[in-house]
Order: structure tokens, then sequence, then C-alpha cells
């Protein structure tokens, strides 16, 4: 019996923290688009979650009624946004179509949204239309976030609109190095970001990458998690998804760790209001 105990204790030595005492996650980047409709039906979502241990989650989807399904599935586990995107309106053509500021108007309307987005821009100048104009005094007026998916360029395009304007940075840019990301958020205290589809760069070492551990501990109050569930196989590997970035939290010191996991989404949009987050 002894030797059992033993054995037992020492492999609960060997794992890694987060196993141990794992740590809530708040999950800023979700969509729940309709070809994941069929196969992850709401309960399926929400049980991947709290198999996972993502308490609540930033959804968004194409069409916008994904996201209403979930939210009216468990309110105080989904915080909405609205996409532009619908029927004949995709990432590619969004921000030149005249009946976008009219859609996202009429359902803003209704009050249930934290932002709009996730939305696409491909260069400066796609970023610079009349109707991405309008979207932008949207967000001003309501208070609201814009969650746009784009690199640097477009990211100070909309900046340069109106210094009021709330910016989530989808994937910390996607392809845009720490220091750019740092510049960006050291020049615009109403820009954060969250980074998803980056676990592997940020962690690719089984550690953290140095320059990833200096960002997040320069910039703790201003960055989220995502798992980014465009396609229904990311739905497959959600659990997965979440634990690439559980594993690289896990080299950060607890503060900055939780503040990323959970502590700044819930500051900024309110997410989990009222539900218990502990390790």
């Amino acid at each position: 019996m002894l030797q059992r105990c033993l054995i037992a204790a020492a492999v609960l030595l060997a794992m890694p923290a987060f196993a141990q005492d794992r740590m809530p996650i708040i999950d800023t980047h979700v969509h729940y688009s309709q070809p994941a409709w069929g196969v992850h039906v709401p309960a399926a979502v929400f049980k991947a979650f709290d198999a996972a241990g993502v308490s609540c989650a930033l959804v968004s989807s194409s069409p916008d009624e994904g996201t209403l399904t979930l939210q009216r599935t468990a309110p105080d586990r989904v915080v909405s946004i609205l996409r532009p995107y619908r029927e004949g309106v995709t990432s590619s053509n969004w921000f030149d179509d005249a009946g976008t500021p009219a859609y996202l108007e009429e359902r803003l309307a209704r009050g249930n949204y934290k932002g709009i987005g996730e939305f696409h821009l491909f260069s400066e100048s796609s970023a610079s239309t009349p109707v991405v104009r309008k979207v932008v005094e949207m967000a001003v007026a309501r208070d609201i976030v814009v969650h746009v998916h784009s690199g640097v360029g477009p990211v100070r395009a909309l900046l340069s609109m109106d210094p009021r304007l709330r910016v989530l940075w989808a994937h910390a840019g996607m392809s845009e190095s720490p220091d750019t990301v740092a510049d960006i958020l050291d020049r615009h205290t109403r820009v954060m970001t969250e980074v998803s589809f980056r676990a592997g760069e940020i962690g690719g070492d089984g550690g953290i990458a140095p320059a990833g551990r200096s960002l997040f501990l320069r910039h703790t109050d201003r960055i989220m998690i995502g798992t980014d569930t465009y396609v229904t196989s990311r739905w497959d590997s959600y659990g997965r998804l979440v634990d690439e970035h559980r594993k690289w939290l896990n080299h950060l010191p607890k503060a900055a760790a939780e503040a990323i996991a959970w502590r700044n989404a819930q500051r900024l949009f309110g997410a989990c209001a009222g539900k218990q987050l502990t390790n």
C-alpha cells in the first residue's frame, strides 16, 4: 500500500501544474457557423466547453443565428458579437456591401451584442471604405469592440478614424511579430488582442518563446485566449486547442496567466458575470 501511494504521489508531482490545478479559460474567438449545427448540437458545444475548462466564450457566427442559438441555450456562458457576414455577403465583399450598415443597425438595436465582428480586412483600402467607416461610427456610439482579422495596416487605418474605437485584434495579427503587436498596444490603449492560431508559435519548444513571454509580461492586461472554431473540424479537436494554450500559460507567473486566461475577458465583456471563476 505504501509503495502504491508513493508511486501515485510521484506521478502527481511529475504532472504539469495546469493538470493538477486547471485554471478556467474564457475563449474569446468562437464561431458556431451553419456547417457545425448538424454535427455539434448546442448541448455538445457546452459539453466541449466543460471538458476543456472553458467557462464561457465570445461567439460570432455565419449566419448570426448560430450565436443566438448558443446564447439562448446558456446565456450566462455566451457573449455575443455580430458578424456582418450573411447570405451573399462574405469576408471578401462585406466592406463594400451597401446593405451591411442597415443589417448591423437592425440587429444591434436588439441590445444583445458586445461587439461587431469577427470580420476580415485584407488591405488598408478595404479598411477605408464608407461601409467600414459607418461600422466604426456604430461601434464608437455604442462603446463596443470591433473584432478584426487583419494585418497591422488595416488596424492602423481603423484607429485613425476615431481614437475612441475599441479594437480586439484577432490572432495578434496572425503573422505579425511580437514587436509589431507590442508597438500597437503601446500606442493605442483601447486595443486588445487574442492569440488564437498562435499557440504553436508561442510555445513551440514546449515552454514559451522569449519574444512571446516578453509581450505577455509587458501587456498582461491586454491579451486574451481564443480557439477560432471557424470550421467544424476544429470543434472535433476543441479540447486540444484549449490545451495548447494551457501549456504555455503554465510557464507564466500565476497572475499573468490568470489575466490572459480569463480575467481580461471578464473585465472587457462582463463575461461570466456572476459566475464564480476559480483555479
